[in-house]
């Protein structure tokens, strides 16, 4: 028994095909491998083959709709057309029969079937013609997308820009080629007799300028081929489809009938099948894992809210945190006291005697915007020493909270607005004119309006009518006045621009706008921060002390400071001048 050589098993396999089985072969390659096939063996390199292969690929391959005039001069370029295969054949035809060989009309039609000019080119071109037209197609309706497939836009968009580029490029090759052609029939052609033509090598069109030709360059420059799998940016890690939302979607992906899906797999085999059935909701792994990122991300959340929120476990921690925009505890707050308590200017404190604290209130605001959300970070440790002076390093005492200690303002954050001591009672009415007294005035400055009114024809009658009507009037909305009644509540909008603007008038009048703490609040949230010790705080007592006039008396922890400005205003026109200048004789 013998055994023959790989290399005899190897020569004998393909070549010893019968031409119907090198045809199926061939037609599942594509117009480039054919092309590098036909250079690389003698077998293949046969005209008959290629235009059997082009026939086929055109007829039973693709279908007829889409390859449906590949072999046209705009399809395909300049070629040899039937009539002139058909004169070509007559010659021949002519020659043979006047040496006697063979039958004219089976002549004929072997010269006719042997010279059609089809080459790999022609396929090549069929095959861009086919996908141009396959992704010109309209996207099937919603109720036949069950047997759908879905297909890149952005593939589409590069497949289309390199189809147009090679397109150009097909067409400047045939404009050179005509130009060559039109150049040599100028120089065969004699030039006695001949009519004044353009200049060889001018295509006749209007020259593009720099701007035109520079775009131009750059948009074919950005073409490159599509790639070999149509659905590479759909498709997740898994192998299945991408899941996204429905905008994005739309925008990434774009909906295919069967016939097209078929027609684009055959010529890029690689790509991944996505259907685009009512039932296709993406890959199911990637949704598992987003959804368990998503339940971790929520306990992740949970965890960092419990733990900003272990604070408020302390229920002094927690009044502080609720306490809002007032800026003080409100059940520290004395009682309303009768006039004979009150001093002589009727003012007092409104605060309990004991121990209190006051904090910058920008401390305060961030650490209520962390235990909220978690925005900034974990403040620092709680400190007032914002407030010292640079000249003296003595505690400037706010303008704000000094007027409410006094009990000059009704609230600690509501800006400059005075409290009123009291109302007047029965004698602030009696001090207003009466309804008779007012029109008496009122028709003494208005002489000259009775007079008018008179010489209009007015009887006495009448303007006494109209002149107790108006007094009326005016009673009326000085009662109003008094008791509040025409004072209009905001909406929400206003109440926040007042806000605001009370929150701009603190900051212009005062230095550091604080807020006020009691001894064990401020001890309750010093235990946050264990490892900080001797921070500053602005201490300060409110104690009983019968020998002045209000009862109460203020004691601070630290003097403070008489000589500078504690307000906003000494930080305006703030300049440093280098006093070592002028020693120095700069």
């Amino acid at each position: 028994m013998s055994l023959k050589s790989p290399s005899s098993l190897y020569a004998t396999s393909i070549t010893s095909f019968p031409r119907e089985i090198h045809l199926n072969v061939l037609t599942f390659l594509r117009a480039t491998d054919l092309s590098a096939l036909q250079r690389s063996c003698r077998c293949f390199n046969n005209r008959d083959l290629i235009v059997e292969v082009v026939e086929h690929a055109a007829n039973h391959v693709y279908p007829s709709d889409l390859t449906k005039g590949f072999d046209t001069p705009i399809v395909s370029g300049e070629v040899k057309s039937m009539s002139f295969v058909a004169k070509k054949g007559a010659r021949i035809v002519k020659k043979e029969t006047k040496k006697g060989k063979g039958n004219p009309a089976a002549l004929t039609l072997a010269v006719v079937s042997t010279e059609k000019t089809y080459t790999y080119e022609m396929l090549r071109n069929m095959e861009m013609l086919v996908v141009a037209r396959v992704l010109s197609r309209p996207e099937p309706p919603l109720h036949a997308r069950s047997s759908a497939f879905y297909v890149s836009k952005s593939w589409c968009r590069a497949a289309l820009r390199w189809l147009e580029v090679q397109e150009e490029e097909r067409k400047e090759r045939e404009e050179r080629h005509r130009v060559a052609e039109e150049a040599k029939a100028v120089l065969v052609t004699p030039t006695k007799g001949r009519k004044k033509a353009p200049h060889p090598g001018s295509s006749g069109k209007k020259k593009l300028s720099r701007k035109e030709q520079r775009q131009r360059d750059r948009r074919m420059s950005d073409a490159s081929p599509p790639w070999s799998n149509i659905n590479t940016d759909l498709v997740c890690e898994h192998g299945d489809l991408m899941r996204c939302s429905s905008k994005s979607a739309r925008a990434r992906r774009r909906v295919m009938d069967k016939q097209a899906w078929k027609v684009l797999k055959r010529l890029y085999p690689d790509s991944i099948q996505l259907d685009a059935g009512v039932g296709s909701t993406g890959c199911l792994a990637c949704a598992a894992e987003a959804e368990t990122a998503k339940k971790a991300e929520l306990d992740q959340k949970e965890e960092e809210k419990a733990e900003r929120r272990k604070p408020l476990a302390c229920p002094l921690v927690r009044g502080f945190y609720t306490r809002g925009s007032k800026g003080y505890p409100a059940d520290c707050l004395v009682t309303p006291q009768s006039e004979t308590k009150m001093g002589m200017d009727g003012f007092q404190c409104p605060l309990k005697p004991g121990v209190y604290s006051a904090l910058p209130r920008s401390w305060c605001h961030r650490f209520r915007k962390y235990i909220k959300t978690g925005e900034g970070g974990f403040p620092p440790a709680p400190d007032a020493s914002d407030v010292l002076c640079d000249a003296h390093n003595f505690p400037l005492v706010p303008p704000h909270l000094e007027s409410y200690l006094r009990g000059e303002t009704s609230a600690l954050l509501g800006g400059n607005t005075s409290a009123t001591p009291h109302d007047g009672g029965d004698e602030s009415r009696a001090s207003l004119p009466r309804p008779n007294e007012r029109a008496l005035s009122a028709s003494r400055a208005d002489a000259d309006t009775l007079m008018s009114l008179r010489a209009a024809g007015l009887s006495e009658l009448d303007l006494h009518a109209q002149r107790v009507a108006m007094a009326g009037l005016e009673e009326s909305m000085q009662r109003a006045n008094i008791h509040g009644i025409n004072d209009i509540q905001a909406d929400d909008s206003t109440r926040q621009f007042d806000r605001s603007i009370t929150n701009k008038q603190l900051d212009r009048e005062n230095r550091v706008v604080v807020e006020i703490l009691t001894d064990e609040e401020i001890t309750a949230l010093e235990k946050w921060w264990p490892r900080l010790h001797g921070f500053y705080a602005l201490k300060f007592a409110i104690v009983e002390d019968l020998s002045t006039i209000s009862g109460t008396d203020i004691l601070w922890s630290t003097p403070p400071c008489r000589e500078c400005d504690a307000s906003s205003r000494a930080t305006e026109n703030f300049a440093v001048r280098n006093r070592l200048q002028k020693r120095l004789g700069r």
